[in-house]
């Protein structure tokens, strides 16, 4: 597992979302608190031991309401840190980007799942020698996903309550449906008949960004999967995805991904 935060506390307002992105899936176990999480637009209320599990490429964010202990567990999973047979298993119960761009499964009323001690035996690894931790880290990540996949077998995904603008959800929805053609601010805004002002003021407050930001996100997101899980060449994969020249591609991902689309072949 490539990082887990457990029990990570705070008593301080964040009013704002922070909308952000990983190139990891995270599993997110909220233990307590008044906040709400923003995923694509769309924000649900958290209650307790609500489990969320997010895609590389979904844009999320928390919102902390009030000075009330706000406590919860996050690890980040990459590709590249589960086996072939697991990394299957995973993007089973996570919902794939590829597929579904702008999904993610919230499991409700986890408590019986002890999910807890699952991420406090993995926070405990990452402190003890190296060699320890070389020896039985394998051990303590198949059971994590072991215990996620019986988590994921027995209960459903909560059909959580959300508000939002309906037509930011009608956006995101056309927008991710169609990343493979071509994407203006000026054509989504003819669409929707929406002014170019105003439909970028709702992106920014919901989503924390412009339209024109989300769609070169959500493009070289996807693009990533495809060359980590597809075998895609990165021109192929910056075909599939809208990009018409392969610089731009290029660029684009450094600026998202931190690093060149090599590094990920």
């Amino acid at each position: 597992m490539s990082l887990v935060e457990y029990h990570k506390k705070t008593n301080k307002i964040f009013s704002e979302f922070g909308c952000h992105f990983h190139n990891a899936y995270e599993i997110y176990h909220f233990i307590c608190g008044d906040a709400d999480i923003m995923i694509e637009g769309k924000i649900y209320k958290l209650l307790p031991h609500s489990l969320v599990l997010l895609a590389p490429g979904i844009l999320h964010g928390i919102q902390v309401n009030s000075t009330k202990d706000y406590v919860r567990n996050v690890l980040y999973i990459s590709n590249k840190d589960v086996i072939p047979e697991r990394l299957y298993t995973l993007t089973n119960i996570v919902p794939d980007i590829r597929k579904d761009p702008s999904k993610a499964f919230i499991y409700e009323h986890t408590e019986a799942f002890r999910m807890d001690e699952f991420y406090y035996n993995i926070f405990q690894l990452e402190i003890q020698p190296k060699e320890f931790k070389k020896t039985f880290e394998p051990i303590f990540n198949e059971a994590f996903l072991a215990q996620l996949n019986i988590l994921c077998c027995t209960l459903k995904p909560a059909d959580a309550e959300f508000r939002t603008d309906n037509k930011v959800t009608e956006i995101v929805q056309y927008i991710n449906q169609h990343l493979a053609e071509p994407l203006s601010l000026d054509q989504i805004s003819s669409r929707f008949f929406i002014s170019k002002n105003y439909l970028n003021k709702l992106f920014k407050q919901y989503l924390g960004t412009t339209i024109n930001e989300y769609i070169r996100y959500k493009r070289v997101a996807i693009a990533r999967q495809y060359m980590i899980q597809d075998g895609d060449s990165a021109m192929t994969a910056a075909l599939r995805v809208g990009f018409s020249d392969y610089s731009s591609f290029y660029r684009t991902y450094k600026k998202y991904i931190k690093s060149s689309p090599r590094d990920d072949l």
